[in-house]
């Protein structure tokens, strides 16, 4: 587990959390679940960050009393259908992440971050990088482009000693809506206002032609694919993992030129620091003298099966 520093122990931290994915245990009190978080964080000295939660899920489906105790700690709490849930968090993390530069930490508890949503956050990560946290259910993600601070288990985190918290006075709470409703653009401040909602016919119409795309939009999608070296990544080194099946040696080409054909690439860009290549295939099927010509340019193997 990595430490932050000293800025990042000190700035916001911002939660998401799938409450499919990740659902209150059965018996267990929802006050406690955002001291617990906070404890967490409290262990590893971030002691005064100030911690923003939001909870997503169909809120058809949660009862009154995890809505209460929730709200009453101060956890934004987000009705979407199940099938948008990992959508409309990527999107939210998204739109925060370009009004809260960092230091900041994330914490982003799902099951669900594999795949599309990784690869996404892991370029977002090396453009703007924030303090990530992990946390999960049944499903770990990992993803080893993925760099993050920690990877807790769901029931873990919640066990985290500490009694129940008092409530937030209802004057706290009066700048900022607790519940929000995606698929109509709805907010408001009442468990009682927002249960009358739900159960409407505009909302249950809204909900069944109107809800957020439940396809996840990488923004990244669009980004250039070589980007200038900046100044605290110049001389960083640079790890190079290469797939010989998909990526094979071209008939004829000398393997020695691999390493300094990749480092020139990364030259080009203002990449000047140490180069590691590691090239990954079935080693019995690569012939000996790329074998050989790849290791005396100091390429390391490993071998795998196809």
């Amino acid at each position: 587990m990595m430490l932050g520093n000293d800025a990042a122990e000190t700035s916001k931290i911002e939660v998401w959390w799938d409450m499919k994915d990740c659902p209150i245990p059965e018996g267990y009190d929802a006050r406690p679940v955002r001291p617990s978080i906070e404890r967490a964080f409290n262990k590893l000295g971030y002691s005064t960050c100030p911690v923003s939660i939001t909870a997503y899920g169909d809120q058809n489906q949660t009862p009154c009393h995890v809505l209460r105790g929730l709200s009453s700690t101060g956890v934004a709490v987000v009705h979407t259908i199940s099938e948008s849930t990992r959508s409309v968090m990527h999107r939210d993390m998204v739109e925060w992440r370009g009004q809260n530069p960092p230091p900041a930490t994330i914490l982003i508890i799902s099951d669900q971050v594999e795949g599309d949503f990784s690869w996404d956050l892991a370029r977002l990560q090396q453009r703007t990088r924030y303090h990530l946290f992990l946390a999960y259910s049944s499903k770990p993600c990992n993803d080893l482009f993925l760099l993050r601070y920690a990877n807790w288990r769901w029931e873990k985190l919640l066990e985290e000693e500490g009694g129940t918290p008092p409530l937030v006075a209802t004057g706290g709470l009066s700048s900022a809506a607790v519940f929000y409703c995606k698929s109509c653009n709805f907010n408001c401040q009442s468990l009682k206002t927002v249960r009358k909602h739900l159960s409407s016919y505009k909302h249950g119409l809204e909900d069944a032609i109107n809800s957020p795309d439940s396809r996840l939009l990488c923004v990244t999608k669009t980004w250039a694919k070589n980007y200038p070296a900046t100044p605290e990544h110049a001389t960083a080194k640079i790890h190079v993992l290469w797939d010989m099946n998909d990526s094979p040696i071209p008939e004829g080409y000398d393997a020695c030129r691999v390493r300094p054909s990749i480092e020139r690439a990364f030259k080009e860009l203002g990449y000047t620091g140490p180069v590691s290549i590691t090239a990954f295939a079935d080693q019995k099927q690569t012939p000996d003298h790329h074998l050989l010509a790849l290791s005396s340019t100091g390429v390391f193997f490993a071998h795998t099966l196809p």
